[in-house]
């Protein structure tokens, strides 16, 4: 659940939301010009550029990201923005370039060598290039899938020689790195291999990053840097239509509430297939003609983890319909919803079955569903009340994905689709992230703990029994290890991750043997991982060369690391005959966009 790759070490603190550790969001602009009718106003996009400003996004460069991606030690700035151009067009540049100047702003053109190398008139010089370069202000990346049939992308090899060749012209023709090639066209099902042969001539022409066609989004830490995605501006917009795209695609970190009472609520919503409206005060989803239903997602939740939705449905639904959490297509997914006549809580193999639950004859009149994700096991409720009387359990590959509602024709017997709409009205939305919580407990809980534990066990994701610690170079074993916690913790669908507690930094020396004998500790029979405590008031830095050992070991062993962060007053060190319990939880500003180490503080 916390490190399906090899995370980085010990974050600092920082500064909450001055920095961004989770993911940027790319604009595309096409040509920008004072006369033709079909590019971008120069005066609308010099707007754009101020709303960008004004609004407190900062412009990023490449140079930025890629040490980003690596480390979260070099987070980005405040709502960090990748300013992009299709083309090094001469009057796009004459435009853009005073306003970047002025407004203190950078951006990354991509630069069509052939085009440049003979001399197209609606293109830069080499000379005027060179200046912009050399302005600070510009970063170049190369147009990568130029020309009308691209038959470079079904060869690796002439692929990955053309981005070279292009590469090194750069690069000797302007003095600066190049980075980043871009190939603005969708992988067709003419060439089913296109992508590995994008991502692999990226490899051999040594550019670490590329951008593609792809559904408009953030770029998250977690992102292939081969498929970076960008907005593509559209001529039509205004301001505030730039703005609204890029506040639907942001990460939503704080909980969101819909009652539809205005047309641009929609704006939060991307539909997939069908159709939506919003009318007299509810949100209509509903499937087109000649389709089967339809599906929106709720923006900026394509990496959300845990969180608790609550849908108020208008009456009852015509034909089916769903609410999903952790959803991607062809993935592991829950889901809770109506269908002929019942609430029906399912989960989603990936593959092609759907497995039931729990299920309940569904009430008459307006309903509202709420489901609750949390770690690998969820909660359903029907107008207030559990389906289940305890979680039940997730598919390990849920791990992650967007809050998703769609509605659906009934099937008939013969599995044909039946005619008819699928429809549903909505009148309030609630979508909430939770952010990863767990239970630091004594080695021998009393009964008091355990209620509490068990009254809680719907929202924690780890149990932390505090068995282990390492004092003065040398191992301690509580002697309250027990089976009944390893039951409990299954019973709830809990990870198991028994604290270590550790006083000091380990010097060179001891940082062998610490560990071994950490991994020796995880790998015992019921356990899922450790969960080492820290205290605060401790250097963090020195802790990095252990950690990242620790977590790459652990990682090879399939098991869960986590990092916890304690105050003054958290009680590390484990104590005979203490029944103490401190709860604890990821800090939002230090939760990754994906499963990766986490450093939960004490509450």
């Amino acid at each position: 659940m916390f490190a399906l790759k090899v995370p980085p070490p010990l974050l600092s603190a920082g500064k909450g939301n001055d920095t961004e550790r989770e993911a940027f969001i790319a604009l595309a602009f096409g040509k920008v010009s004072a006369t033709h009718e079909l590019a971008i106003a120069a005066s609308a996009f010099e707007q754009q550029l101020i709303a960008l400003k004004q609004a407190g996004h900062s412009s990023v460069r490449l140079e930025q990201i890629k040490p980003w991606l690596q480390s979260d030690t070099l987070p980005l700035p405040a709502r960090p923005i990748l300013l992009t151009f299709e083309e090094a067009n001469r009057e796009t540049m004459e435009i853009a370039d005073p306003l970047l100047a002025a407004l203190g702003m950078t951006a990354l053109v991509f630069v069509d060598v052939d085009q440049l190398n003979q001399g197209n008139i609606q293109l830069v010089s080499w000379h005027q290039l060179e200046q912009l370069v050399n302005s600070g202000r510009w970063e170049i990346g190369i147009s990568g899938c130029s020309g009308q049939d691209n038959p470079e992308l079904t060869s690796q090899a002439a692929l990955a020689h053309k981005l070279t060749q292009q590469r090194e012209l750069l690069e000797h023709r302007l003095k600066v790195p190049v980075s980043a090639a871009n190939c603005p066209r969708r992988w067709t099902s003419d060439h089913d291999n296109s992508e590995e042969v994008w991502q692999q001539a990226l490899s051999i022409a040594y550019l670490p990053m590329g951008f593609v066609a792809a559904p408009f989004g953030a770029n998250y830490w977690s992102d292939p840097e081969f498929g970076f995605r960008r907005i593509r501006v559209s001529r039509t917009w205004n301001p505030q239509d730039l703005l609204a795209q890029i506040n639907t695609h942001t990460p939503r970190r704080q909980a969101f509430t819909d009652t539809f009472q205005a047309n641009s609520s929609a704006s939060e919503w991307m539909v997939d297939s069908g159709d939506i409206a919003v009318t007299d005060g509810n949100l209509q989803l509903f499937n087109k003609a000649g389709e089967q239903g339809a599906l929106m997602t709720l923006g900026g939740t394509e990496k959300w983890q845990d969180a608790d939705v609550e849908v108020r449905l208008k009456g009852q639904p015509e034909g089916q319909f769903w609410i999903a959490l952790r959803y991607r297509t062809g993935q592991p997914f829950v889901r809770l919803g109506l269908a002929k006549g019942q609430v029906i809580l399912q989960k989603y193999d990936g593959i092609d079955a759907f497995k039931q639950l729990a299920s309940r004859e569904s009430p008459t009149g307006d309903i509202t569903l709420r489901l609750h994700v949390v770690g690998f096991h969820a909660l359903a409720y029907l107008n207030g009340e559990a389906l289940l009387s305890r979680p039940t359990e997730l598919p390990e590959a849920a791990d992650h994905g967007a809050f998703a509602l769609a509605v659906w024709n009934e099937q008939t017997g013969d599995g044909q689709v039946a005619s008819g709409n699928a429809l549903v009205n909505l009148q309030q939305i609630t979508a909430t992230p939770l952010f990863l919580k767990g239970g630091i407990i004594a080695p021998l809980p009393g009964a008091a703990t355990l209620a509490q534990l068990s009254q809680r066990a719907g929202d924690l994701s780890m149990l932390s029994p505090r068995y282990f610690a390492w004092l003065d170079g040398k191992p301690q074993v509580s002697g309250g290890h027990n089976s009944p916690m390893e039951i409990f913790a299954r019973y709830h669908h809990l990870q198991l991750l028994p604290a270590l507690a550790i006083d000091t930094p380990p010097a060179l020396a001891e940082m062998a043997a610490l560990t071994g004998q950490a991994l020796a500790w995880a790998s015992e029979p019921g356990y899922d991982g450790l969960n080492i405590l820290l205290n605060t008031a401790q250097d963090t830095q020195k802790w990095q060369p252990f950690l990242r050992g620790l977590s790459r070991r652990m990682n090879q062993a399939g098991k869960t690391l986590a990092v916890t962060l304690l105050d003054k007053q958290g009680q590390a060190l484990p104590r005979q005959g203490d029944d103490g319990l401190l709860w604890v939880s990821a800090r939002p500003e230090l939760l990754p966009a994906t499963p990766r180490l986490l450093y939960p503080s004490a509450q």
